[in-house]
């Protein structure tokens, strides 16, 4: 990246120790950008991966312990989306800021109701057949992007959950 596109950010480069963007340049289109949102995704991919293999796991020993599967995936959703707030609020959205109650609480109530609709379609493919693995697997491509964006947009405009304060 130039230092043209680095012009007006705040973010700070651990590794050198110079800004680099806080959010893309305003041309949608450019390299930088593309290879901007490459990087900030393959980073919360690697933090939502750990997460995802916490999920699965303790879904599938919920499962096998004998709770039913929409109670074991909100149960296992619950652990894991805390687990990716707490690893990627920082080091893939970079937000360098104080603990923020409304900020937190905005991501809780959004997981909560997107946990609930997504352990209602997991419980239906169950019961309609279809291994809880494949079911809890097969959903995860919407889930993913859906959480990205969602931490995109929380992150994205700091000032907004301060304000109340």
């Amino acid at each position: 990246m130039n230092l043209a596109d680095r012009r007006g950010h705040e973010r700070t480069d651990r590794e050198m120790m110079t800004t680099v963007p806080d959010e893309p340049a305003t041309d949608p289109l450019s390299l930088a950008d593309i290879r901007w949102h490459l990087g900030r995704a393959f980073r919360y991919g690697l933090i939502s991966g750990l997460g995802l293999a916490i999920d699965i796991a303790l879904f599938l020993l919920l499962v096998r312990a004998g709770v039913g599967p929409f109670a074991a995936n909100v149960t296992s959703s619950g652990i894991a989306l805390t687990f990716v707030y707490l690893g990627s609020v920082r080091r893939v959205f970079r937000y360098d800021g104080h603990f923020i109650v409304p900020l937190f609480a905005a991501y809780l109530f959004y997981h909560v109701c997107g946990t609930l609709v997504v352990s209602g379609v997991i419980s239906r493919l169950v019961h309609a057949g279809i291994a809880p693995a494949m079911a809890k697997v097969g959903i995860l491509p919407v889930t993913f992007a859906t959480n990205y964006l969602f931490m995109s947009w929380l992150t994205r405009k700091r000032e907004r959950w301060t304000r109340a304060l």
